[in-house]
């Protein structure tokens, strides 16, 4: 399976996104800011992160335009939590380096399903679990 970062200022959301993504067999990182997240995906390369857009400080998109500027992150999937549901921010965040966009609230097959899409099919875990 993969190795995932998580990104978010809520405690809530970053475990209840880590239960899940652990449940179908991936190692998960737990981060609660985008400066301490960043840190981790430049050092760990993981194979995917999962990125809050509103966070204080270093928020989503600041993250994924930093990663976007690093040649050796170039590939990395990158997936935006928000509670943002305008259509036109989710395409603004694409254009700022993220590969999907799921909105908040979200269901467990939600997740999984954009988990899965992002990740090479060796990686991917089943939508269920």
């Amino acid at each position: 399976m993969a190795r995932i970062i998580v990104i978010d200022d809520d405690a809530d959301i970053v475990r209840l996104v880590a239960i899940r993504l652990a449940r179908v067999g991936h190692d998960v990182d737990e981060y609660y800011d985008g400066t301490s997240g960043l840190r981790a995906i430049q050092s760990t390369n993981p194979d995917l992160a999962v990125v809050d857009w509103m966070m204080p400080g270093l928020d989503g998109i600041a993250v994924a335009q930093a990663v976007r500027s690093d040649a050796s992150l170039a590939t990395l999937p990158l997936l935006l939590l928000t509670a943002r549901s305008d259509p036109a921010e989710h395409e603004y965040a694409r254009g700022q380096g993220f590969s999907a966009v799921v909105t908040k609230p979200f269901t467990k097959a939600e997740l999984l399903s954009a988990v899965s899409a992002l990740l090479p099919e060796d990686q991917a875990a089943p939508e269920a679990g």
